[in-house]
């Protein structure tokens, strides 16, 4: 198993609950670098990648976005190539943020409008993930093992969850046969109620009160996921 984005918070975790999988560092492995890819993959052969490594900071993205586009658009279409050559699976995470964030419960077969440039970058990577017929595209959130922040969304609706949470599904569907489209996430609630799970004492505040745009609710319909892993076990 291959992953990208291995100092990543997702990549570290992984790595923990598999510490085989190769992981090469940016110096080892710039994506951005089309025959460098190439010749990786074809050397190494893995079986399946995982494609974590990604731009993600929203409001440096707004700025300046000319490393996501490099990084989250052409890296993703380069790993996407390497992948094609040679049928390899390829597991790419995306973001909830695809869905428009105004209703909740987005399904895999739901509408999609990317609520800001970062999640248009990830889409543009899933486009190219598409062309590879063994593919598994993950829409998803997480956050660190502790919430970071003084105050929390009471009216900001989720299916976030911490990064030890979520990265044992994320192997476990890397794993798995499933393809396509697939929502990976915790129960609707709040970001106030999930950030007091690990930091009781977080200030309640709303988006309202806040100077960046935040969509309202992106909590995920999490039926396919439900379905499979209740079929294995």
């Amino acid at each position: 198993m291959l992953l990208t984005g291995g100092s990543g918070l997702l990549g570290s975790q992984l790595q923990k609950l598999s510490p085989d999988m190769l992981a090469p560092s940016r110096a080892e492995l710039d994506i951005t670098d089309r025959y460098a890819v190439s010749a990786y993959v074809a050397s190494h052969n893995p079986d399946i990648v995982i494609h974590a490594a990604a731009v993600t900071n929203n409001r440096h993205i707004e700025d300046n976005p000319t490393e996501a586009l490099e990084v989250n658009i052409k890296g993703t279409a380069n790993i996407a190539l390497a992948c094609l050559q040679r049928r390899t699976r390829l597991v790419y995470l995306s973001t909830d943020y695809v869905y428009k964030g105004d209703k909740g419960n987005y399904s895999e077969k739901d509408e999609i409008e990317p609520v800001n440039l970062y999640a248009w970058t990830k889409l543009g990577g899933e486009s190219s993930v598409m062309a590879v017929p063994d593919h598994l595209i993950i829409r998803t959130s997480f956050g660190a093992g502790q919430f970071e922040y003084d105050a929390a969304f009471t009216d900001k609706w989720t299916s976030k969850d911490y990064v030890d949470v979520i990265a044992p599904q994320i192997l476990e569907a890397a794993r798995s046969p499933l393809t396509g489209l697939l929502n990976i996430g915790s129960e609707r609630r709040s970001m106030y109620e999930y950030a007091r799970i690990r930091n009781p004492d977080v200030k309640a505040t709303k988006i309202g009160d806040s100077t960046h745009k935040s969509p309202a609710d992106t909590s995920l319909n999490l039926d396919r996921w439900t379905r499979y892993r209740g079929g294995n076990k």
